[in-house]
């Protein structure tokens, strides 16, 4: 499925393709690449419930007793579901750049969201297709969700090990909602983001947490203080978080909690200790960061005292390991921040490992590195049959082919009216070009050539 946003910033149009495994956003600062992102993020991101969606007590005993459920595909509610989360991205602004109401009106005054298609076509689109996934709705409960092409049902089976009394309030009212939620962004369940802030946002959450926490002790000690006081109060002596900043707050600060679970791809956060970061991330029961150099596992420190990639690294190894789940979008904002360039290409790879595992991933770059080794990754998919001993040499594996199939990449840009239109680029067998990036690197090519024959043979030669 398409989204169409026009007059976003900078921006003038873009569409964006959610069916795409890996989406590479480039181009030149302030074409509005950030900005897009947040509008996609408040788009996907799971939402708890619905109020007016709920299954009745005689389901949720089927659900729970024979461990299968059988639901309507109600096309037309999902499609209206679709229409009013796309209203909502339009009042919402505010609260997705940390803006007031009023300042979300005045920079973003003819912003619009719509889909590619009508609602027949939509409807059409959703019972034609195949769907079939696993989430987890609560720690406890696993659900798979079925539906065949052509049918209008859908098949729930209830594949948990074991349930609490307090998950079946939660099937109830909240696996309704994730069921419409999953049809409504499809193929995408639930939405993860790590913006270029993370690497202070993990190690310091704390601090910025205590911060507010002495407004909200400030706010207390006064006395006959009314409402709309406080709430003056709060605004006046603190920063309102645009959603993704406020998200990633919010999931730090529960690490104390969220490292007992275990993510679907946890495995891949182990790739990253072991390959990229050379030591282990441990998360204390207080929700503090810390870390351990493989060359010296006795000797732990405070991630602040670690090196600036391990911190910039540190958020994503959180969220594979406890917080991963299938059918998951990811978004990482500029993931060269802090890293070495033979790190960049490694996490390249870890790119490609994430995507042909199952989760989908949008991450926006200047970087040449992350490009280049994309483009590698995505000749290593046409070479036919096994790997050859120098490409072993060099560390690839079969698990990081990427297909050309799977991979959009944009190009920000402003034209001739100082506007910017996100332009898909084209992805072959050989990859793709970024002409802004290129450009500036035959420029610096010329001029170190220039220089070079002027210093050896003067500037006459």
């Amino acid at each position: 499925m398409n989204i169409k946003i026009e007059n976003l910033g900078p921006i003038k149009k873009a569409t964006f393709d959610l069916g795409k495994r890996l989406s590479v956003f480039c181009g030149p600062n302030n074409t509005g690449k950030t900005y897009l992102s947040y509008v996609l993020y408040a788009y996907t991101r799971r939402r708890v419930y619905l109020p007016d969606v709920r299954l009745s007590d005689e389901q949720v005993n089927s659900f729970v007793s024979n461990r299968s459920l059988e639901i309507p595909l109600d096309d037309k509610r999902i499609y209206e579901l679709t229409l009013q989360r796309l209203k909502n991205i339009k009042n919402d602004l505010g609260t997705i750049f940390g803006l007031s109401d009023e300042n979300a009106k005045r920079l973003f005054p003819k912003f619009r969201v719509k889909l590619d298609k009508d609602a027949d076509k939509y409807r059409e689109e959703l019972v034609s297709k195949n769907y079939e996934f696993e989430f987890y709705l609560t720690r406890n409960v696993l659900v798979k969700v079925s539906k065949k092409a052509g049918e209008h049902s859908i098949i729930l089976k209830n594949l948990s090990k074991s349930m609490d009394a307090s998950d079946r309030e939660e099937i109830k009212y909240a696996l309704p909602t994730a069921i419409y939620h999953y049809f409504v962004v499809s193929p995408i369940y639930d939405s993860h983001f790590f913006p270029v802030e993370r690497t202070s946002m993990f190690t310091y959450h704390k601090d910025i947490q205590g911060t507010r926490n002495k407004l909200v002790d400030i706010l207390h000690s006064q006395e006959g203080i009314n409402q709309q006081q406080a709430i003056n109060f709060i605004l006046k002596n603190s920063t309102q978080f645009p959603l993704v900043i406020a998200q990633t707050l919010d999931a730090a600060n529960s690490m104390g909690q969220t490292r007992k679970n275990l993510g679907h791809y946890s495995m891949l956060a182990d790739e990253i200790e072991r390959d990229i970061m050379h030591g282990k991330l441990i998360v204390t029961e207080e929700g503090d960061l810390q870390f351990a150099s493989e060359g010296a596992m006795e000797k732990v420190v405070p991630l602040q005292l670690s090196a600036s990639m391990e911190k910039a690294v540190s958020g994503i190894v959180f969220y594979l390991r406890h917080l991963s789940g299938d059918g998951d979008m990811v978004f990482i904002d500029e993931p060269e921040v802090n890293c070495h360039p033979n790190i960049q290409v490694l996490m390249s790879r870890i790119f490609a490992k994430m995507v042909n595992a199952g989760l989908r991933l949008v991450i926006s770059t200047h970087s040449d590195y992350i490009i280049r080794e994309l483009n590698n990754l995505i000749m290593l998919n046409g070479v036919s049959g096994e790997i050859s001993e120098d490409l072993i040499r060099w560390g690839y594996t079969g698990d990081m082919r990427l297909s050309s199939n799977d991979v959009a990449a944009y190009l920000f840009n402003y034209d001739v009216k100082n506007q910017v239109e996100m332009t898909p680029l084209r992805v072959t067998d050989t990859g793709f070009e970024v002409s802004t990036i290129d450009a500036t690197i035959s420029q610096q090519n010329e001029i170190s050539q220039t220089l070079y024959y002027q210093l050896r043979y003067g500037k006459n030669e």
